[in-house]
């Protein structure tokens, strides 16, 4: 079984079983156990800052320390130790190629062990309506061949095989665990079982092409930057006239390392939750070797919403439709439980439709969503004004402070009399029926207008990316680039909440993996 580099805490059994037996010969008192731990964790600790201190280049950035067992050719390297990444390589490794997986942090899943608010949704069995429905892009149909290869059913029988046992909460799949964390230690312990080698703390400088295949470099900070080796005066990154493999050159930052793979799987990440690691850096790199990228905003996030008034909301959760409008024209609906704040709107409805406000906003043009408060009652301005005049009828011996007690949150209440300039105290027998209907109005087609979504940060994912015309929808193989593949996130395929970008990526990463494990002459 391979050994992972550079992440500690994940060291093998047997190591720590050979400690102990070093241990329990030299330390045979318990005091004296006592302070050679005192006295080792000193020495380690002096050690780490020493090491710190030489780890570090003349212009003071941190090196990378590639082990020597990192040498020759791979022949799959796969950059990211996420969702996609580890579906990849164990694939690819099952296939019974050399495999090498590259992840920047310390660690792999950091960014799957966050999902599902730490429960992990980890697939969805509702996959009807899949293009322009459930996944979204300016090709939303190159979903479709990848989870018809690799489809729910499959992929809970997948992870099922290596621990992970599914429980249903209608259509989403959760691990019967609960935790997100038991999905990231079941890949793990299968990446490792797979024979796959793993290197982590390390972050590729840039990729190049050579006529023998593809080489990275590794680092603490990238310049994000590929370029393409080209003796003859064309390109050979673009090797589709040949039809040739070259290899893939990896170079490491802070490392004189450079890794060499036939084949090449990305599977960074979009931009969304950069704390996790996802930077972007594989759209840099895709590009550079050719690919076009469709532009990146924010998804399945909150919107900002102009008005002064969301303070008094914040905090009311209730039912709600959302319709989208974009200079004029409607868009999408979304329906579901809406989360008023002190910025704007939230909650899953807003999620969904939070990519179509995006694009609107970076594209200079006005979005607005309008919220109806009452879908369990009507959508029709003309029914929802009847509702009131007889529940007008029922409270008249009340006061409008109390109109909506019962019905609606007294704070969301509160705002929509304001906004109808109808009184607290007035009494209900006192209130016009043009007031009725500006209030009805208001209940019904609330006019949120929407300033601009939340940033990447705190974006569940991304909308955009690689354009997906340039990827085999059957292997994830680069069109432009034969041996370059891609899986997840990074492609322009985003999908709404439940479960759906997850499936996206096991499904994409199992035939990355499969395709790249595939042995070429």
């Amino acid at each position: 079984m391979p050994v992972p580099y550079g992440a500690g805490i994940f060291k093998t059994a047997g190591n720590m079983k050979n400690n102990e037996k070093t241990n329990n010969k030299t330390n045979n008192k318990k005091n004296d156990r006592n302070n050679d731990r005192n006295s080792n964790r000193k020495n380690d600790r002096n050690n780490r800052n020493s090491n710190r201190k030489n780890d570090r280049n003349e212009d003071g950035n941190s090196r990378c320390s590639i082990p020597s067992s990192v040498k020759g050719v791979f022949d799959v390297a796969v950059i990211g130790a996420g969702a996609a990444g580890m579906m990849a390589a164990i694939e690819a490794a099952r296939k019974g190629v050399r495999v090498l997986l590259i992840e920047r942090n310390p660690a792999p899943g950091k960014k799957l062990a966050t999902t599902g608010n730490g429960r992990c949704n980890f697939t969805n069995l509702d996959m009807e309506d899949l293009a322009g429905g459930k996944y979204r892009g300016e090709n939303p149909e190159f979903a479709e061949a990848g989870i018809r290869c690799f489809p729910p059913e499959k992929t809970i029988e997948w992870f099922r095989e290596i621990g992970i046992e599914p429980k249903y909460r209608g259509t989403y799949v959760y691990p019967n665990s609960d935790q997100a964390s038991s999905v990231v230690t079941a890949l793990w312990d299968e990446v490792r079982n797979s024979g796959a080698e793993v290197i982590f703390d390390t972050l590729i400088r840039k990729i190049r092409k050579d006529e023998g295949g593809f080489k990275a470099f590794a680092g603490k900070e990238a310049d994000l930057s590929v370029v393409t080796e080209d003796k003859s005066g064309d390109h050979p990154a673009n090797t589709e006239q040949t039809g040739r493999y070259c290899d893939f050159l990896l170079d490491i930052e802070g490392s004189d390392t450079v890794i060499r793979a036939k084949k090449l799987i990305i599977a960074t990440g979009s931009r969304a939750v950069p704390k996790t690691g996802s930077t972007g850096d594989g759209y840099v790199w895709a590009k550079a070797l050719g690919h076009t990228l469709v532009p990146q905003v924010p998804a399945l996030t909150g919107v900002k919403c102009t008005g002064n008034r969301y303070k008094n909301m914040a905090g009311v959760r209730t039912d709600a439709k959302l319709t989208v409008k974009i200079d004029g024209d409607v868009v999408a609906k979304e329906e579901g439980e809406l989360q008023l704040t002190d910025f704007g709107i939230s909650g899953i409805p807003v999620f969904q439709i939070s990519r179509f406000v995006a694009y609107a906003l970076k594209d200079g043009k006005k979005a607005s969503v309008y919220i109806n408060f009452l879908p369990g009652i009507s959508d029709d301005n003309e029914e929802i004004f009847e509702f009131f005049k007889k529940r007008a009828e029922r409270l008249r011996n009340k006061e409008m402070g109390s109109f909506f007690t019962g019905l609606l949150n007294d704070k969301l209440g509160n705002v929509l009399l304001e906004l109808s300039g109808i009184e607290r105290k007035q009494p209900v027998s006192a209130v016009s029926e043009k007031q009725l209907k500006a209030l009805g109005s208001l209940s019904c087609r609330f006019k949120a207008e929407c300033e601009e979504v939340n940033p990447f940060q705190n974006a569940q994912c991304s909308a955009g990316g690689i354009n997906t015309s340039e990827v085999n929808a059957e292997t994830m193989e680069s069109k432009l680039v034969p041996g370059l593949y891609f899986a997840g996130e990074i492609l322009d395929i985003d999908g709404i909440c439940g479960g759906y970008n997850l499936q996206w990526a096991w499904s994409s990463g199992y035939m990355a993996g499969r395709a790249a494990g595939e042995k070429t002459i």
